[in-house]
């Protein structure tokens, strides 16, 4: 999975280190490998995922393509990931211009995710996180009672809150359910965002249970709609 990783990294990197647009070709198989410094193999398995998901195309005889706008960040949508490692598994430095912990008032659909009164008191964390310098989500994530107390230890701004969640907190992250929804930049979004106001954004409402169906995670995100892109892999 590591070397999948980094070779995905890898791929995205000279993308846009490239200035690689839709319809440029990639160079050969072997060459490639070697610029990147990577086994044929490792290539191979990654690109063959990336056919999957759309980012490129193979055309017998021609070669293989970029398929997609490279600005964007591509994303499954059958798969959970971090805002982090969406940023990271698609070549980009991810960091932080905002990070704030916030005790505030579970309002309704807080409380809903979560499973606990309207009104309580709940832990936030605000964030910004960008992507090679530009912020591209606005974040507020409300942690169950379970997470709060270990969270307070945290003060490293670029940490991954799943990886918190398995790692420091020892959770196994089960069902993540999903709502995706068109919103328009408010003064507030416009400038945590850097974007002109009105600008079509994504916003994620996201519920995050362990394996066990316990409520871990109630988080509203606010995406770039001009920097992500969502692959869905649909079937009848």
């Amino acid at each position: 999975m590591h070397a999948y990783k980094n070779s995905r990294k890898r791929l995205f990197q000279y993308i846009t280190e490239n200035k690689m647009k839709r319809g440029d070709r990639f160079p050969a198989e072997t060459e490639l490998a070697e610029i990147l410094g990577i086994s044929r193999l490792t290539l191979r398995e990654a690109m063959n995922a990336l056919k999957q998901e759309g980012v490129i195309s193979a055309i017998q005889g021609k070669g293989t393509f970029v398929s997609f706008d490279y600005h964007y960040i591509p994303n499954f949508l059958n798969l959970n990931k971090s805002v982090t490692e969406m940023i990271v598994d698609n070549g980009y430095t991810c960091s932080t211009s905002l990070f704030q912990k916030k005790l505030v008032k579970a309002g309704q659909d807080a409380a809903e995710g979560l499973d606990i009164p309207e009104g309580s008191d709940v832990l936030v964390c605000e964030r910004i996180r960008l992507a090679d310098g530009v912020p591209v989500v606005y974040s507020f994530d409300h942690l169950g009672a379970q997470l709060a107390s270990h969270f307070l230890e945290i003060t490293d701004m670029e940490f991954s809150l799943y990886n918190f969640v398995e790692e420091k907190c020892g959770i196994e992250i089960g069902l993540c359910m999903t709502e995706i929804l068109p919103v328009a930049a408010d003064e507030n979004l416009a400038e945590k965002l850097e974007v002109s106001l009105h600008t079509p954004l994504l916003k994620f409402k996201v519920r995050v249970q362990d394996v066990y169906c316990n409520p871990l995670i109630y988080a509203e995100e606010y995406l770039r709609a001009d920097k992500f892109k969502f692959i869905a892999n649909r079937r009848r």
